[in-house]
């Protein structure tokens, strides 16, 4: 189990550069206050746990219909190998767009942030700590190709425990790079912020390579090989 999940684990914190895009901001308003730094890290902390929370419960429910679908056959495959392509599929598409080698509708992103944008605000201006953990709660639910990408694959894994293992794993690799940005810390240059997102994009597209080809259907033995061992079973009869 740990070592399946030492993969999502990395692709979390290497893919979370892809995050920053997305929900960096989110993070960076619950830190814009002037505080000292232990009380605006332990916001962050909190608001990281509420996302974890959500991708938790994101992966139950992914296992739970992976284990429903376990048995469903479509055609060569089962519904646990589509699931898998249809993971590394996202995975690839969100790779190639962050190379911007694939271009996806700038409007995507300004549609979700302008939708759960009402919604942060309410939780943030809330304060205390539900705030920040209710903050976290619905930032996990904002649309991310990343995010479902990781849902398909905590489905095909076809259970309820290994589902949620694989979204914690997943939400735990992106609490560094959310920490950081959430903190105020602005140690990395404009620079060496593009090259880890680079980097990352990389990752990110092995990584959905490797879970395509884990989930692509493999041959049936050859006809020659199944007559050979027709004719060496006949032969003991």
């Amino acid at each position: 189990m740990i070592a399946e999940l030492a993969p999502v684990l990395a692709g979390g914190f290497l893919g979370s550069a892809h995050c920053l895009g997305m929900c960096g901001g989110f993070a960076a308003a619950i830190g814009a206050a002037d505080v000292p730094f232990w009380p605006i890290f332990a916001r962050q902390l909190v608001y990281n746990v509420g996302r974890v929370f959500t991708y938790a419960f994101m992966g139950c429910l992914a296992g739970a219909g992976g284990t429903y679908l376990s048995n469903v056959q479509i055609g060569p495959v089962n519904v646990q190998q589509v699931f898998s392509i249809l993971a590394g599929a996202i995975m690839l598409l969100v790779g190639l767009s962050a190379l911007q080698i694939v271009r996806l509708p700038a409007a995507w992103m300004n549609y979700t942030t302008g939708l759960f944008s009402p919604l942060y605000a309410h939780f943030l201006n809330a304060r205390g700590w539900f705030g920040y953990f209710a903050a976290g709660i619905a930032n996990g639910f904002l649309p991310c190709g990343l995010v479902y990408s990781f849902v398909a694959l905590a489905a095909a894994r076809g259970d309820v425990v290994g589902g949620m293992a694989v979204m914690i794993a997943f939400g735990l690799g992106t609490i560094p790079a959310m920490m950081l940005i959430g903190c105020g810390t602005t140690i990395m240059t404009h620079a060496t912020r593009r090259r880890i997102y680079r980097v990352a994009a990389v990752f990110v597209i092995g990584l959905g390579a490797l879970t395509m080809w884990r989930g692509w259907p493999r041959e049936s033995p050859c006809c020659h090989e199944t007559s050979a061992l027709s004719s060496s079973v006949d032969g003991v009869e």
